[in-house]
């Protein structure tokens, strides 16, 4: 393989693998953020005519650690850079409608001829081929249609999305698994490969259970709101203050036992509660008086004498509070970013630890095309009197 090796400072678990990143809005950025974090050189292609999105600031948070080249494919120009660039690196990665990839002629068929060992990874809405392949798709719609929002809410006739689109998180988690496998085939057989991940096909990969039910003639898809199928109590309850409230599970009897000493309610001593079927019975009353105890106490004090006494419970905390959680914090998650128009920055950091390239070597959001002239000149070899091939990128 034409490899031009990066230079030593780069560090991770893959600063060895190049990636071409023609994705877009949130599944597929988020895939190679990750890959990014660990140390892969993510090279980003964006349409110099189309600015970069930064409203809720979600592209922000998606492409740090990312180089940006500005580059249009529908010219002459462009793709023949575009092939130089394919030519060095390990994976293209992009979710586009099917057709787009074909009108441009950068199928994988077209880029294994420009370089044998390239592992491309497509991640369109609805797959390459079937009666819905060229729709467009986002995480929200993909839910949708893999019958989620109908599991979801707290009325059977007013089914709930999911809030953060839930396909889009899947779909990019799931596209590391996989671009790591075959990552892990090419050095077995030392050829490239093709695989597609669907983004309808993620929730629909988290659903099962739900399938055997169905198959077995059992009906399991009743919305539920925050109540568990089986155990009760099961939900969040209110406590002081405004809109403060805790989250707590009872999984067994010893658990049970342990919370009605704490809340000393004789209603709750009764014996029709004494196992799972009868509290399940018995639901309303149990979370009335849970209710009761917890609106008396500050959130945190509830949360901790739960904890106290072995039961799984945890505050409801809003955005700004997960920020000062004492427990993220010590684990150092969360990371900084200064970027050029808004200053230093809170982000997400990466949840899986070990392997991956030093915070203080992450960067924000490039601005498009501002490594243009890096990877014209100095990483494709082009001379500066030459970097015309671009010009139309910038």
């Amino acid at each position: 393989m034409n490899r031009k090796p990066r230079k030593k400072e780069c560090s991770g678990a893959l600063n060895s693998v190049r990636i071409i990143d023609l994705t877009r809005v949130w599944a597929g950025p988020l895939g190679t953020r990750t890959l990014a974090d660990f140390g892969a050189e993510v090279i980003k292609i964006s349409d110099p005519r189309v600015p970069l999105p930064t409203m809720g600031r979600v592209t922000n948070k998606l492409n740090r650690n990312k180089k940006n080249l500005g580059l249009r494919l529908d010219t002459r120009s462009g793709r023949n850079l575009f092939f130089k660039l394919v030519s060095i690196s390990d994976v293209v990665i992009e979710n586009f409608r099917p057709r787009v990839m074909r009108n441009l002629e950068l199928t994988y068929d077209v880029l294994h001829k420009v370089n044998p060992s390239i592992i491309m990874c497509s991640m369109p809405g609805y797959g390459l081929q079937g009666p819905y392949s060229e729709y467009p798709a986002f995480g929200s719609t993909a839910e949708a249609i893999s019958g989620i929002n109908s599991m979801l809410g707290y009325n059977k006739d007013k089914p709930l999305q999911t809030g953060l689109s839930y396909a889009d998180p899947i779909s990019g988690l799931n596209s590391v698994n996989l671009i790591m496998s075959m990552l892990r085939k090419r050095l077995l057989t030392g050829k490239g490969s093709h695989a597609e991940l669907a983004l309808v096909d993620s929730p629909l990969g988290t659903l099962g259970e739900y399938f055997v039910s169905h198959s077995a003639g059992i009906q399991n898809g009743c919305i539920r709101s925050n109540k568990d199928q089986n155990i009760t109590p099961h939900g969040v309850y209110r406590t002081k203050g405004e809109d403060n409230w805790i989250s707590l599970s009872i999984q067994t009897n010893s658990e049970w036992n342990r919370l009605v000493n704490m809340i000393g309610d004789e209603r709750l001593k009764s014996s029709d509660m004494k196992d799972a079927t009868g509290r399940k019975n018995n639901e309303p009353l149990i979370d009335f008086c849970i209710s009761e105890w917890a609106i008396r106490m500050e959130r945190d004090r509830v949360m901790k004498l739960l904890q106290a006494n072995n039961i799984a419970a945890a505050s409801v905390q809003n955005n700004l509070e997960v920020f000062e959680d004492e427990h993220l914090n010590y684990r150092n998650f969360f990371t900084q970013l200064t970027e050029k128009y808004y200053g230093q920055q809170t982000y997400d950091g990466q949840s899986i630890p070990g392997n991956k390239k030093p915070k203080k070597e992450w960067f924000p959001m490039k601005e498009l095309g501002e490594d243009t002239d890096q990877i014209v000149n100095h990483l494709l070899g082009l001379k500066p009197q030459k970097a015309e091939i671009s010009k139309d990128a910038k």
